[in-house]
Order: C-alpha cells, then sequence, then structure tokens
C-alpha cells in the first residue's frame, strides 16, 4: 500500500467558513495548510489552543469525519477543553473522535489489540503507589532486611526514566543518578523482576501504556490500518514530548501523511521526566515540513512583551511577539536585602493591589523551588492575607520538613509521642508494634537524651538514635541542632528514599537557614505553627479569593493580571544544581515561562545577599553576571526598585 494512494488533500477554494473570521493572519495560515507536515511555533499567548480547535473545526467543514481526526494533548483537561471549544466553533458532537493525553490514546489502542500483544484485555494500570508497591516487592528480593539502599520512589524514578527515554537501567544511573552508581547491577536485577511481576499480575505501570503502544506500532499490519484511520493527528505541548511519544504519531501518521504539531522550543521545561525540545528541531529538518509562526501575543502588556522578546532563550526558529494590549507600566525589578525583606515587600505589595481594586485570585507568585516561598507563606500568614499554594502541601506539612522538627519538638517536649513515633520510622528496623511498646514505657520521657539512651539498651537498631541524641541538645540553637541532623543522617535519608533528592535537600537547608533567627527552640516553632493555625481557620471560607503561589512548572498554561517571580538570584533561579551541571538552558526557558505568565504587572525580586551556603548560593555567582538573569534584560526594559 503506497503512501500516495491514500494521501488526503484540503482544497483551500471553498474555505470561507465563520470560523475563519476570528482569526489573525498568522492563525489562518495554519488552520488553511492543505496537509502534509507542519510545525506550529506558538509563542506565549498567542491563541495555541485557538488554532488547534478552529483547525479541527476546519476539518469538520471540509467534509472529513470526526472519527478521522487524532488529537492527543498532554492532559486531560486540555483535551476536554479544546473539544468543548472545538464543538462550539464547528456546530458539530465530533461525535466518534478520538482525543486525550497519550496515555488514553495508548490504552485504547493496546486494548483494541491486547490479542496480538498476548495481553489480557482487562489488563490493570498501575497507579504510582501501585507501582511502587511492586517494585518494594522486588526491592525485597534482592536486599537484606537492614541493607541501605534507595526506597521503592527513588528505584521507581530511575526505572521510569529508562522506560521515557529508551535507554538501559545503567546508562539512566551513569548519567541521571551517579549518586546510586554502587547499585547499579541490583537495580537492573530489580527493574527485571518489577516487568515479571507486572506481567503476572497482567497490569501495565503509565510508562508500559508509551512503550507496548510503539512496539505494537512496530506491527507493520496494525500501523497500516489504525494510521489509515487517521486522516489527520493533531499533537498539542509539542515540545514536552519524549522520544517514544514523537514516535507514536509519527506511526499513527504515517499512511496519509497529516501530521501537525504545535508547541514552543523556548517553553520546553521537563527534560527530567524525558521530554526533548530536540523532537521540534528534528522534525523542522525533514523534507517538506511545513513552518507556521504564531506570534501576536494576546495575553501580556507591551511593556511585558517587549521584555519577553528580550529573553526568549534558543530562539530557533527567530521568533518575536507582537502586542496588542494597550501600553502599561514596565516591569519592575526589586532588590532586597534578604528573603525576609523580599517576602515583606512582597506581602505589602499586595495589599497595596487589593486594596486598589485587584482581586487575590489575579496575583501569584512563582518560584523556582517550593522551599523558597517559606518565608512568604509566613509572612502572607501573619499579615492574613489568603494565600493557595499550587506547588505542593504547605512546607510546615511536606514530610521531610516534618521529619527534622521532629527532632526539635522532643527536645522542647520530650512527651511528644507522635514526633518520637516519627523519628523511629526513619530507621530500619524500627517497627510500628516494638514503637509502641517503647513510648509506652513513660519513665524514660523527661528527658530525651535519657530516654535515647534507654532506647540504646533495649536494643542494637536504636543505636543510632541515641547517637545522634548525644550530638545535640535543647540549648543548642535551633539551626545548630538541624545542621548536625542534616549533615549526620538525614541528607543520606533524603539520598536514599526520595527521587527528588536535591530538591528536598535544598527544602532543608532553607529551614536551617530561618532557623538562624532563633535563639531557642519554642519560638521557632511557635511561629512554624502560626502558618498552620491561620491556615486550619482558612478552611471554614473555602470560596475566599486567594493569592496563588506555586513553582514556575505548576504555573505554566495559566496567566494572572500580577505576578510576582521571587528569589531570582544565580544558586536559587537559575538553580545551583543547574549551574553546577551545567544545565542553565533549561534554566533560561524556565524563566521564559515565568516572564510570560504575566497581563498586567510583572516583579522580578532578587536578593543582595543569598544563600547560607557559599557553593549552592549566591556569594560566588553574584560576583559575576554569567548566571544571573536580571543582569541579561536591558535597563531601559524595567524600572529598579531598591527596598528600604
Amino acid at each position: 500500500m503506497k503512501k500516495a494512494d491514500l494521501n488526503y488533500k484540503i482544497h483551500s477554494q471553498d474555505s470561507s467558513i465563520d470560523c475563519l473570521e476570528s482569526l489573525d493572519e498568522e492563525q489562518r495560515a495554519a488552520v488553511l495548510d492543505d496537509g502534509g507536515n507542519s510545525i506550529v511555533i506558538a509563542g506565549p499567548g498567542s491563541g495555541k489552543t485557538k488554532v488547534i480547535t478552529h483547525k479541527i473545526a476546519y476539518l469538520i467543514s471540509k467534509g472529513v469525519p470526526a472519527g478521522k481526526i487524532l488529537l492527543v494533548t498532554f492532559t486531560k483537561a486540555a483535551a476536554n477543553e479544546m473539544i468543548h471549544r472545538a464543538q462550539q466553533v464547528s456546530r458539530s458532537p465530533l461525535n466518534g473522535m478520538l482525543a486525550g493525553t497519550f496515555h488514553h490514546v495508548c490504552n485504547y489502542l493496546l486494548r483494541k489489540y491486547s490479542n496480538v500483544l498476548k495481553l489480557d484485555p482487562n489488563f490493570s494500570i498501575l497507579d504510582e503507589e501501585d507501582s511502587k508497591t511492586i517494585v518494594k516487592q522486588a526491592i525485597g528480593e534482592y536486599v537484606e532486611k537492614n541493607e541501605k539502599f534507595p526506597s521503592p520512589s527513588v528505584v521507581l524514578s530511575v526505572i521510569s526514566l529508562a522506560a521515557n527515554t529508551s535507554r538501559e537501567i545503567e546508562d539512566v544511573v551513569e548519567e541521571d543518578f551517579d549518586y546510586l552508581y554502587s547499585f547499579s547491577s541490583k537495580l537492573k536485577s530489580i527493574k527485571e523482576r518489577y516487568e515479571k511481576l507486572k506481567i503476572d499480575q497482567s497490569a501495565l505501570d503509565y510508562d508500559d501504556l508509551l512503550v507496548y503502544t510503539n512496539n505494537l506500532l512496530d506491527i507493520e499490519s496494525v500501523r497500516e490500518k489504525e494510521s489509515l484511520n487517521y486522516l489527520w493527528v493533531l499533537v498539542d505541548e509539542f515540545q514536552d514530548t519524549n522520544k517514544i511519544q514523537y514516535e507514536i504519531v509519527k506511526k499513527l501518521s504515517s499512511v496519509h501523511g497529516n501530521l501537525m504539531v504545535v508547541g514552543d522550543d523556548a517553553q520546553s521545561i521537563y527534560s527530567f521526566r524525558g521530554a526533548r525540545y530536540e523532537n521540534i528541531i528534528e522534525m523542522a529538518n525533514k523534507k517538506d515540513v511545513k513552518i507556521y509562526k504564531i506570534q501576536t501575543n494576546y495575553r501580556s502588556s507591551p511593556q511585558i512583551v517587549e521584555l519577553i522578546n528580550s529573553m526568549i532563550p534558543n530562539n530557533i526558529f527567530a521568533k518575536s511577539l507582537k502586542p496588542v494590549k494597550p501600553d502599561f507600566k514596565r516591569p519592575v525589578v526589586v532588590s532586597t536585602w534578604d528573603s525576609i525583606e523580599e517576602a515583606e515587600f512582597v506581602s505589602t505589595k499586595i495589599n497595596e493591589l487589593v486594596n486598589e481594586g485587584i482581586s487575590p485570585s489575579e496575583i501569584a507568585v512563582l518560584y523556582r523551588n517550593h522551599s523558597q516561598s517559606m518565608d512568604l507563606q509566613l509572612e502572607l500568614s501573619k499579615s492574613r492575607i489568603p494565600f493557595k499554594v499550587r506547588s505542593g502541601v504547605r512546607f510546615t506539612d511536606s514530610k521531610h520538613v516534618k521529619d527534622v522538627l521532629a527532632f526539635l519538638r522532643v527536645l522542647a517536649n520530650p512527651k511528644d509521642m507522635i514526633s518520637w513515633m516519627r523519628i523511629f520510622q526513619l530507621f530500619s528496623g524500627i517497627g510500628k508494634r516494638s514503637t509502641e511498646k517503647v513510648i509506652s514505657d513513660e519513665d524514660f520521657r523527661n528527658d530525651p537524651i535519657d530516654f535515647a539512651r534507654h532506647l540504646s539498651k533495649i536494643g542494637q537498631k536504636y543505636e543510632k538514635i541515641e547517637e545522634i541524641f548525644r550530638t545535640i541538645s535543647k540549648d543548642d540553637t535551633p539551626s545548630e541542632i538541624l545542621d548536625r541532623i542534616f549533615e549526620d543522617f538525614y541528607s543520606d535519608y533524603i539520598t536514599l528514599n526520595f527521587e527528588d533528592r536535591v530538591e528536598r535537600q535544598m527544602d532543608i537547608k532553607r529551614v536551617i537557614e530561618i532557623a538562624e533567627r532563633y535563639e531557642n527552640i519554642n519560638d521557632f516553632l511557635s511561629d512554624l505553627a502560626i502558618t498552620e493555625n491561620i491556615d486550619l481557620d482558612r478552611r471554614e471560607g473555602e470560596k475566599e479569593e486567594s493569592v496563588t503561589l506555586t513553582t514556575v512548572h505548576r504555573a505554566k498554561g495559566l496567566e494572572w493580571d500580577v505576578v510576582f517571580i521571587i528569589s531570582v538570584n544565580p544558586g536559587d533561579f537559575p538553580s545551583s544544581f543547574a549551574i553546577s551541571e551545567g544545565k542553565i538552558e533549561e534554566e533560561e526557558r524556565v524563566f521564559y515561562v515565568a516572564i510570560t505568565r504575566a497581563k498586567r504587572y510583572l516583579f522580578i525580586s532578587r536578593q543582595m545577599t543569598g544563600s547560607r551556603i557559599p557553593y549552592y548560593g549566591n556569594r560566588i555567582e553574584i560576583n559575576g553576571n554569567k548566571y544571573d538573569f536580571v543582569e541579561r534584560i536591558p535597563p531601559s526594559l524595567y524600572e529598579h526598585w531598591r527596598v528600604n
């Protein structure tokens, strides 16, 4: 079957339909594309969703059945929104159209062809917790009970990255998890056992959906049948696709050859999940691929757009955004002394803006790492400014922060049974039953040091706890105590138990940095508790408008009237890890995504001091501007405020 025999072309002589009237010239060119492979380079705020939905409507108007169009997105919400809008524009129910995430499409195909791959048609799909349970079982078969070994979540992250990047476990460990090199051989065996256990249970995990589908489409008869069915394949957020996802859409469009992908190489920020912005470049370099650029920015003021244009990373496709909104104020770069002053400035400015009539729900504070929000959370809580955290749980509610704070709590209150139980659970070999038995012995819980000595006499498994408590005292400052716990024990614990070890280690360092402001444990713990108490009060008013606090990664695809980007210092943003690992290009794209979220007001704040640890912080890098994003912005494009 020759590709040319089945190539489907749309002729533009009868293209005057209502939906085209609302499109600008660049959007219309993409929608009217008559077939073949094409890339739509969509700048931020340029209406990429509009292009996709109107493309669907246009195809329907030209007689293409909805069931012959495939739409692949990255979130279920995006798929639902696009289909809803396409239904409105096309005035069609779009019955029979397959639309959804890559995993949704793959699940559909695998169940349809389960017999071909000898899969149980009723196979289960494992969620992350299910996968961890099976990985834990596999670990138990290769690792001794009290042997130090990475946690199931860390092991699963290694296995997942190998699947998404089509690499062997050994290569992934060497290139991305070098701190696990000594476990490489066992990790390979555990991965193989994990695969076998899934097969035994007729179960697939999320990565399997992609891998199995890609293998399925390597079967010529299946590939031809499925790709024959789809006259058009449309892909959203193409810059976030990994190697396997790109292969899948190429195969599904192989008969008719009508593949349209929409994306922006400058907004590719998920390489840690295996995403490759290089997919856009590779596709663009192929013969007969058409490239459309949509560059009119409908989101931001001209002043913000001008700053955005000055900071476009890579700019492989030489885009330049054109604003359409009326003039407004220039963006502001704010210099504060430290993170405390920064938090006070943001809190004060938010109050001013709200008093001027801006809704709190139209205000967002963005940061590179969740830990950078802690000072701000405390300040907003004290000022009783309602806020919601999209980047994760409240800082003081996160497991790793609660773990280290538990040591302070038992020093302040040796009868705190909950904190003792949390501490015990950090050490292998100490089960719930023995924990409850030890804690019930009240005679030894008047002094934590005595209690720790008592524990070491009960059994060898408690010796590490006693060793830790021998090095700390309630008379030490909170930062001294936390520093010792982190360096002597908890840093290694994070490495072996969390896949996002760098972020969590930085979180603890931020806690230690904040603790440096306090002379005693009780004052420190009391101030942290303020955030939790106010948060409890706030839950009663669920509909209260609130300011959004979020990492840049969680902000992608969203927009607000007012955006604050905090801690834009070398070592914080860009992150110290990116600097040390030579991954500054992705940090540039993350910063680009951040500044493009703002519609009217944009505040970029930086600190004159920086992190407490010179190697990770700003004190080394601040002397030069190689990694300083603010230094790259032309001074004429912003106002500079110095907070006194």
